[in-house]
């Protein structure tokens, strides 16, 4: 493989664990010393805006293009990419880093950084989705989270990382009710009564400690939805626990099904929903599945065999 010549880079300043002026400064003597002609973009942007650079960027020949934030930047910079054929390098400086985790891209700055400008790298062609004219990622959810997402301020997540979630979680709890869902899925119908429902991409569930079971696979076509029955603390005990020890197929508080090609989310009451970590609307959705649709860079050429 040629080594990469010119590429575009969009930070977040305002990701979780994101100190600009120190952060920016090794990006740029990294790639300096590489010999690397980088754009560095600082973002948020307009969704639109960033179509636009990049799309420019690629007719001018940049190889990469590069998302340095948390899993909502990496969402907004990956939409763009979606059925081209240069590849997505991931820097992690969010709160939760999901996808790099599942990626096994290194959370350290100067190790992700050697992860993506390796001449030899490891790519894969990852699933997508569709939700409303825009593509995500990594998972979208009805209930508990996007409230706790919703209530839990930039500036917390930016001091506390991951436990700043979980504060916000913690209150949430005493309001835990189930509700009643409407669920389509490949032409197939349920209605189901659940705290939250999640529709996930991939085996990464919250941390690294916590992964769905093996089958689960980022680019195999496939999305999986989460019915999650938790009517009090002792019900998210047990969830946490059949993950952590993979038998979540065998809790009663959970219910798993599988898609190729579309599901539709409706609820009785008209409830918030959020994809890769940012509120985004409310029911109804309608999810379509992009199978294999970007090129992402990973830190393993197999990153599904331990």
């Amino acid at each position: 493989m040629v080594a990469l010549s010119k590429a575009v880079l969009f930070y977040n300043t305002k990701s979780g664990h994101s100190r600009a002026d120190k952060h920016l400064q090794i990006i740029e003597n990294h790639f300096a010393q590489n010999q690397i002609l980088v754009q560095i973009y600082e973002v948020p942007l307009p969704q639109q805006e960033i179509d636009a650079i990049i799309k420019t960027a690629i007719q001018d020949g940049a190889e990469m293009v590069i998302a340095a934030g948390g899993d909502g930047t990496v969402s907004f910079v990956g939409q763009a990419l979606v059925g081209t054929q240069v590849p997505l390098g991931i820097i992690p400086l969010g709160t939760g880093n999901m996808l790099a985790k599942e990626l096994k891209i290194p959370l350290r700055l100067e190790k992700a950084l050697e992860t993506i400008t390796l001449p030899e790298k490891n790519i894969i062609q990852m699933d997508t989705f569709e939700l409303d004219g825009q593509c995500y990622i990594l998972n979208v959810s009805v209930g508990v989270s996007p409230e706790v997402m919703k209530e839990t301020p930039s500036e917390e997540k930016r001091r506390y990382g991951f436990l700043a979630y979980i504060a916000h979680a913690t209150a949430q709890l005493f309001g835990l009710k189930l509700r009643r869902f409407f669920l389509e899925y490949d032409n197939n119908k349920t209605v189901q009564l659940a705290s939250e429902i999640v529709v996930t991409n991939a085996r990464t569930f919250g941390s690294e400690s916590f992964k769905l079971a093996d089958n689960i696979a980022i680019d195999d076509g496939i999305l999986d939805i989460l019915v999650i029955r938790a009517k009090n603390i002792f019900d998210l005990l047990g969830l946490a626990i059949s993950i952590f020890t993979k038998k979540q197929y065998t809790n009663p508080a959970i219910r798993m099904y599988q898609f190729r090609d579309y599901c539709r989310i409706d609820s009785q009451s008209i409830l918030r929903s959020q994809a890769d970590g940012d509120v985004i609307g409310q029911t109804p959705l309608m999810i379509k599945v992009n199978p294999q649709s970007l090129k992402v860079i990973t830190g393993k050429p197999d990153i599904y065999q331990s």
